[in-house]
Order: C-alpha cells, then structure tokens, then sequence
C-alpha cells in the first residue's frame, strides 16, 4: 500500500503469494514455486557407520543439484486437545474397564508431560523456486502511490512454471528417495492450510475449517 492510499490494509496486502493455482504457489513478482513436504529421521537413534552413511548421502543430495532450492523446519507446539479428543472417543466404545482405567492413567500422564514440558512439532518442506520466469519489479513512484503491478495471464505463467519445475521436482523426489526419506508435493488444499497456519497460527482453529479453496472467496485462490 502506499503512502497515499486510504484503503483499508488488508492481511493479503502483506502477502507475497498471489494464487495459490495447481499444486503451485504463484508469487506476486511473478515467480512460481512448488513445496514439497519430507518425513523426517532420528539420527541421534543412528550408530555412528549409520550416521556417517546418511551424511554422505546428504552430501550427494546437495552435490545433484544445480538450481536453488530452499529447505525448511517449521516448529510449532504440539495441539494435544485432539489427541485426548481422540482418546476419550476411544474410551467410550471400550466397554473393558481395565482398559479405561489405562486410558484414564495415560490420560493423566499426558496431561501432566504436557503442563511440564513444550512438546514440539517439526515439519520439514524442500522449496523449489522458478529461475527463468521474469520478476516483476513495481515502479517506485506506483510504489508510493500504491499501485502495484498485477499479474496477467497467470494461467499462462503456471503453465510455463510447470514446463521448468516438474523435472526439478521429480529430480528432487528421486534423490528423496535414495536417502530413504519420503517426499510428496502439497496440494492445493495442504498448501493453503500450510500458510493460513503460517499468517494466522490457530491449530485448531484450522482443523475445525477444514479450510479448502472452494470455502475462501478470495481470487488470490483457484481450484
């Protein structure tokens, strides 16, 4: 927005995306990118031969490719209410009172864990950014005046985007796989969840949406 704009500044005014379109985010300068979500290993549980072997083969990962990329660990604190949600659901169909009893106690434990020690979640996401897309730069003087520039033809965009990041993606997912690390690209539906819990961190609140493309009224977001 700028400096001379009255306009009400919205969330999506701070936004970098501009469409979330086919399984792609598509920038506001232009760029497109495709988010991979990987599992994740214990390598302190690994013996040392074990270690060095996933180093190595970390090291090989890195030396195959030759387009950026960017790799990122989200941390966020461990929601347990529908764990224990799930747990009680469980507990009233069990009609064995010895098992209630059990659930009852591990109940109690988790609640106790949870009130002494932050439980973490960890993510892990492999980003792939297009390099031979054209950046849209915004004049300085629209800048001021609060006129960005707006992408055209983003169908257009996407379907060059797909041309340049498909082989780097499947490229990525095979080398994913020789480290024995499982890798899949997020959908629509996974990479607007993904952002809404980044701009507006509610767990819950996102589970119960149950947020999907078709529920935002939003051209920033295509089915």
């Amino acid at each position: 927005m700028g400096i001379f704009d009255s306009r009400k500044i919205s969330t999506q005014d701070h936004l970098d995306i501009a469409d979330i379109r086919d399984d792609l985010v598509v920038l506001k300068n232009g760029k497109v990118a495709v988010v991979l979500e990987t599992s994740s290993l214990n390598f302190e549980l690994l013996d040392p031969k074990e270690q060095d072997g996933k180093i190595g083969s970390f090291a090989a990962f890195l030396n195959a490719i030759n387009f950026p990329i960017q790799i990122v660990i989200r941390t966020q604190r461990t929601d347990i209410a529908r764990y224990q949600k799930l747990l009680e659901e469980y507990k009233a169909k069990t009609a064995t009172q010895k098992v209630v009893q059990q659930i009852n106690n591990y109940q109690a434990f988790v609640n106790e864990l949870t009130q002494t020690t932050q439980i973490l979640d960890k993510r892990f996401f492999a980003i792939i950014p297009t390099i031979k897309l054209p950046v849209i730069q915004t004049n300085i003087i629209k800048q001021i005046l609060g006129r960005e520039e707006i992408l055209e033809n983003i169908p257009s965009i996407v379907r060059k985007a797909k041309e340049e990041l498909y082989p780097k993606r499947d490229h990525v997912l095979k080398q994913f796989a020789n480290m024995n690390i499982a890798a899949k690209q997020l959908t629509n539906d996974e990479l607007i969840k993904l952002y809404y819990s980044v701009y507006e961190p509610d767990k819950l609140g996102i589970e119960v949406l149950n947020l999907k493309a078709e529920d935002i009224g939003s051209s920033m977001v295509t089915s």
